[in-house]
């Protein structure tokens, strides 16, 4: 008979070090390396994904060359989230999220506005900072917009 593994049997056979998990939030995660434990999970298509933000970058607004912030964009993006699986993914509104993350990023650039401002440079460098970080608090407006107009075209 062949033993099935899952992930957490994976992280003994790896030697990890098990610990308790205190919060009950996080019972579902692995005492010994903290990946989620369970089924919940959907598998992710990367070169797809990769695909898609080279389309996105030749399409985007004040993107210089496309192809060099793809490849940029995508390796920070592959770092923040890995290449495994999409995680706890039941129930969870994938728009709702993106939107929070628009707002979020309104509100970086806006606190860093204000930072700039604070500092009191008049120059041209001053300038193009205080440009560029106009026309990235207007991609965040674009993104709210189309996530808006999304959930109400997928309501229909």
């Amino acid at each position: 008979m062949t033993e099935v593994l899952d992930g957490f049997d994976v992280c003994k056979i790896q030697g990890h070090v098990e610990t308790k998990v205190a919060n009950p939030r996080m019972q579902d995660l692995c005492g010994r390396c903290g990946r989620l434990r369970g089924d919940d999970t959907m598998d992710r298509d990367i070169e797809t994904e990769r695909r898609w933000i080279r389309e996105a970058a030749d399409s985007a607004q004040y993107v210089a060359d496309p192809e060099a912030i793809s490849e940029l964009f995508g390796a920070f993006r592959e770092r923040r989230c890995g290449k495994g699986p999409w995680l706890d993914v039941t129930g969870r509104d994938w728009i709702e999220e993106a939107l929070e993350e628009a707002a979020d990023q309104a509100n970086y650039v806006m606190a860093a506005m204000q930072q700039l401002a604070l500092e009191g440079r008049v120059d041209e460098d001053a300038d193009r900072c205080e440009m560029l970080l106009r026309i990235s608090l207007g991609a965040s407006l674009t993104a709210y917009n189309a996530l808006i107009q999304y959930r109400t075209a997928a309501d229909l």
